[in-house]
């Protein structure tokens, strides 16, 4: 193929017969043409849209559904062929957090993964190969049951989706076996120990690290705790039962313990935790390598039995604000589990700062200030849980990169999140303005850049980080404009990234460096009594599908540069199968499924979104469809929009937006153009 011939970026799916398909590339626009390949070969597709750097097609209708490879054509010149509904695999967990068990599971996470028979294949070195089906499959996450007799060691990954024959296996990375390092399982009961619980219970804990672990046992009963507990490494503190065992903290009149639980590698199980004046409830360390805790109950109440906040009432105060309290639960480690819990928390149910590969699962989390924070996460699966506010001024829910590079690879699905009044009531979003450097470079080969001029770093610390490593290398416009690359290291001017670009930048480019927060699914949740669900700042190949809503702002991607300290697009997010059921917020508010972007700089007039797909999104009781500007390239596909004033607003600003197979009914007026 000639240099200058048209090569594919991107291409959007999952996609069926009947859809637009939107490309975006390098020479594309007049005269090129779209070539897909289905039963009887190579047909010519005309497209819907033209651009210098997308194209819109429709998959035939009578096309069965399939896997089909794609290629755009100048002349006598094709692009490399792309293959739409292709296995995209993201990231895998497994029951080990970063390790997958024999005997135990491991999922998988990423878009077009089922299309019915979805399996895994895992090749040892040696090349013997193991194929397990999935038991729960959907087109977003698999999961497989691993046998019991699988030998340690790495496996080279790789998953069919039930589209097309032995051929149709795609690559998805390499998965660590290993069993899970056993902790000691002698027991230590707590009432062996003496008749005075607390002693008792410290006395316990003793034999525990001692022993080098074990299982400290609490029979039916109150424990009184003083101060901060430490959990000795390896050591599980398990209750009788939830409903039997509590341990209960005293109204610290001054400053209380940062944290009330403390420890590396410990578990707790089946107590019951109660305090009142608080900061961190439970915590493990930067160091911890596994903590689990199942079946616990929190009851973090600062303002137990206080009329009024910061007011005296029969001789006791509780704090000026719920601020002032820290997180019933904080994780800072890796390879977590919190199960079937059930939290109630002065400020944060649960607090993730940098903890990686974690599980957060069947919980209900009832929180005074955030349900959840999640600053740098990774490899995070948070499901079926109950968050809500339970606090007029209960604010919403931040997955963040104030002072770091990345937040990434989330699976958050079936959660139903409620009740958030406070402040800017995010049912959930992305935050944090951030950036190392805009601009033109003075050279790119291969994986290596050269910036053509310093970076500047800032975020919100008054001494901005400078270790950059895995932010988004994203290149803004000119040559190559809507890649992104990951930065694996840099000095001064000199950066590198994980691998080469397909479109390389030269010097019509201009770059972002910036972090990174993308990759992630949002998978059938229920948003009630809120502010906005809002991919906010940066958002790069994330989808939010299967979702309901009522009395909330909307389903939103942005773009943005918060405070003008970074450029942070949001590209090539997809909202499918949405509906808003009560398009009413609160008051005069009403929902929007849409877009919008805004750089305060002022340094950069294009799009701040692209490629956003809106697909089959079910609109109703005032709620309407907006696209917002600077965007290029959205496809608003087969949504239904009921009764309200206007049913698509495009804004100024938009370009190459696409209308297809819309309906509307109660609607003045469907679409407002500009």
């Amino acid at each position: 193929m000639a240099a200058e011939g048209p090569q594919i970026l991107s291409a959007s799916d999952p996609v069926r017969p009947d859809e637009a398909v939107l490309l975006t590339g390098e020479a594309f626009g007049d005269p090129c043409s779209v070539e897909l390949e289905g039963s009887k070969g190579w047909e010519t597709i005309e497209p819907l849209q033209k651009g210098p750097r997308s194209l819109t097609i429709v998959v035939p209708k009578s096309w069965p559904q399939g896997a089909w490879a794609c290629r755009v054509r100048r002349g006598e010149t094709v692009s490399a062929p792309v293959v739409l509904n292709a296995p995209t695999v993201w990231w895998w967990n497994g029951d080990g957090g970063e390790l997958a068990s024999p005997g135990g599971w491991l999922r998988v996470f990423g878009k077009c993964l089922s299309f019915g028979g979805s399996r895994a294949q895992l090749r040892q070195g040696d090349g013997k190969v193991i194929i397990v089906s999935a038991q729960e499959q959907s087109g977003y996450a698999l999961k497989f049951s691993l046998p019991a007799d699988l030998a340690p060691g790495d496996y080279a990954l790789a998953i069919h989706n039930g589209l097309g024959g032995d051929e149709a296996w795609h690559p998805a990375g390499t998965v660590v076996v290993k069993a899970k390092a056993a902790w000691k399982t002698e027991v230590f009961n707590v009432k062996n120990f003496g008749p005075r619980p607390e002693t008792a219970l410290l006395a316990a804990l003793g034999k525990a690290k001692a022993n080098g672990g074990g299982v400290v046992y609490l029979p039916r009963g109150h424990y009184p705790v003083a101060s901060t507990l430490t959990i000795p490494p390896h050591t599980v503190l398990k209750g009788e039962a939830m409903e039997l065992v509590s341990l209960y903290w005293p109204d610290f009149p001054d400053k209380p313990p940062t944290e009330l639980i403390i420890g590396a590698d410990f578990g707790l199980e089946s107590i019951s935790l109660y305090c009142q004046q608080h900061l961190n409830v439970v915590a493990d360390t930067a160091a911890s390598e596994r903590l689990f805790m199942h079946h616990v109950r929190i009851r973090a109440n600062c303002y137990f039995m206080i009329e009024d906040a910061s007011k005296e009432f029969r001789s006791r105060r509780g704090p000026a604000s719920h601020r002032e309290c820290g997180a019933a639960v904080m994780l800072r480690g890796r390879n977590f589990e919190i199960t079937d819990c059930d939290i109630y928390a002065s400020n944060y149910g649960v607090h993730i700062m940098k903890a990686k590969n974690g599980l957060i699962a069947n919980n209900q989390i009832r929180y005074g200030g955030r349900g959840y924070s999640m600053e740098n996460t990774d490899r995070l699966i948070l499901e079926n849980n109950l968050i809500e506010g339970n606090n007029l001024l209960a604010i919403g829910n931040d997955i963040t990169t104030f002072w770091t590079n990345y937040c990434r690879h989330i699976y958050y699905a079936r959660n139903r999140v409620r009740q958030m009044y406070g402040a800017d009531r995010e049912m959930m979003t992305l935050d944090a303005g951030s950036g190392a450097y805009f601009g033109k470079i003075a050279a790119a080969l291969g994986t290596n850049l050269t910036l053509a001029a310093d970076p500047v770093f800032r975020d919100y610390s008054p001494k901005p980080h400078t270790n950059w490593e895995g932010a988004a290398v994203q290149i803004m416009d000119g040559r190559g404009a809507g890649q992104y690359r990951f930065v694996t290291s840099h000095n001064g001017r000199e950066w590198q990234v994980d691998k080469p670009w397909i479109v390389p930048p030269d010097g019509t480019s201009r770059i972002a460096i910036a972090p990174f927060r993308g990759q992630s699914l949002f998978i059938g949740n229920t948003f009630e009594d809120g502010g906005a669900f809002q991919l906010y700042g940066a958002a790069s190949d994330t989808i939010v599908a299967e979702n309901k809503g009522s009395r909330m702002d909307g389903f939103l991607v942005l773009g943005l540069n918060p405070h003008a300290w970074g450029h942070q697009p949001s590209w090539f997010c997809q909202f499918l199968d949405n509906e808003i059921l009560e398009g009413n917020g609160y008051g005069h508010r009403s929902a929007t499924i849409g877009t919008g972007g805004y750089d305060e700089s002022k340094l950069f007039d294009g799009p701040m979104v692209r490629g956003a797909i809106f697909r089959r999104n079910v609109c109703r009781n005032n709620t309407s469809i907006v696209i917002n500007g600077p965007t290029d390239d959205t496809l608003v596909e087969n949504c239904v929009v009921n009764d309200t004033d206007v049913g698509i607003r495009i804004r100024p600003g938009t370009h190459g937006t696409v209308l297809r197979a819309n309906t509307f009914q109660g609607v003045a007026q469907p679409v407002a153009d500009k």
